[in-house]
């Protein structure tokens, strides 16, 4: 036994239902929410790439920064060695003009420590002088 089915119109008008159902479907739902989609997909990619873009810009900002900050220090160290240098330069310029004066004040001393030994010489030479007189005298006298 066999079942047949024969078909009528309704199958057919159903079937053409189902097509317009589909189409209206189609042109309401479907369609709006893929063009709403690719909307937000093509804003999300080009935030990202504008993301990449602006990622780019950082990185050569920090090597730029970096490489600032590295010249900063190397120009702030040599600045510290030439204050360095120039300071013993001048510690050794006072030491060497200070043993100068000292050198000059110990001369100057010294002949002045001669001179008055010379006075005292010649006074006490005029005092042995005069003693050894009056000695002279005084045993002539007796």
């Amino acid at each position: 036994m066999s079942i047949g089915i024969i078909p009528n119109i309704t199958l057919f008008v159903e079937g053409g239902l189902f097509l317009i159902f589909t189409f209206i479907v189609n042109m309401i739902l479907v369609r709006p929410y893929l063009r709403i989609a690719k909307e937000r997909e093509a804003q999300a990619s080009k935030t990202l790439e504008e993301a990449q873009i602006y990622i780019k810009e950082r990185e050569e900002l920090l090597k730029q920064a970096e490489e600032i900050l590295q010249r900063a220090k190397k120009e702030a160290q040599d600045m510290l060695e030439e204050a360095i240098r120039k300071a013993n330069e001048e510690k050794q310029k006072i030491l060497k003009e200070a043993e100068e004066k000292a050198e000059k004040e110990y001369k100057s001393r010294i002949e002045q420590i001669k001179q008055e030994l010379e006075k005292q010489r010649a006074s006490l030479e005029s005092s042995v002088d005069s003693m050894v007189e009056s000695l002279i005298k005084k045993i002539i006298k007796e």
